[in-house]
């Protein structure tokens, strides 16, 4: 039985807030990746990059976002969605996190405890792909008193569109000439005028 999702606990947690945070983290980790790519570089060169960077962009979307803020600026950098539920990120497996101070709260990551189905913490996991015909993954879970997971988004890269296209206008159809061919001698290809060979 899946899982529900975040805004079913806090109506703060929106698809297209959680979903906009998860595309600054994807953003940053493809490009630094793609610039960290030289025979010096290894997983540590990268993932110590990957997650300052990440920071940092973060604390800067925390300026350009209403309804995003900073709560604690340190190396667990703490954020709140809607100035009300805090948030940390992790490069971890969604499934089982084995990071270091992953469970850890610091005093701005804790929300208070109603039930054991009400999550008190909540992380975004970025899911390293394995292949490169894979995507990393994105996914934001809340936890309860027992670090159990409660609740879960799972972002999808490949979908850009949050909204129903059904009934989207599609745009008319425009005729285009025929396109002019040439061989790679520079003559073209096809009978040219007077031509009246045939086959």
């Amino acid at each position: 039985m899946p899982l529900p999702l975040p805004s079913t606990f806090y109506p703060e947690l929106k698809n297209e807030y959680l979903a906009d945070i998860a595309n600054q983290l994807l953003d940053v980790r493809h490009d630094t990746m793609s610039v960290l790519s030289t025979e010096w570089d290894d997983a540590y060169t990268q993932e110590s990059t990957v997650f300052g960077r990440c920071r940092n962009r973060l604390i800067a979307l925390s300026k350009e976002r209403d309804w995003l803020s900073l709560r604690h600026a340190g190396m667990d950098v703490t954020l709140c969605i809607g100035n009300k539920v805090p948030f940390r990120f992790f490069r971890d497996d969604p499934e089982r996190p084995k990071k270091r101070g992953f469970f850890r709260q610091n005093h701005t990551d804790d929300l208070f405890p109603v039930d054991l189905h009400t999550p008190v913490m909540w992380r975004f996991i970025v899911e390293r792909s394995f292949t490169e015909d894979d995507e990393d993954r994105v996914y934001f879970v809340g936890y309860n008193e027992l670090q159990e997971r409660v609740s879960l988004w799972e972002h999808k890269p490949g979908i850009t569109s949050l909204y129903e296209t059904g009934h989207a206008a599609v745009p008319k159809a425009k005729e285009l000439p025929p396109a002019k061919v040439q061989s790679r001698d520079g003559k073209r290809s096809g009978k040219a005028e007077g031509d009246n060979a045939s086959g």
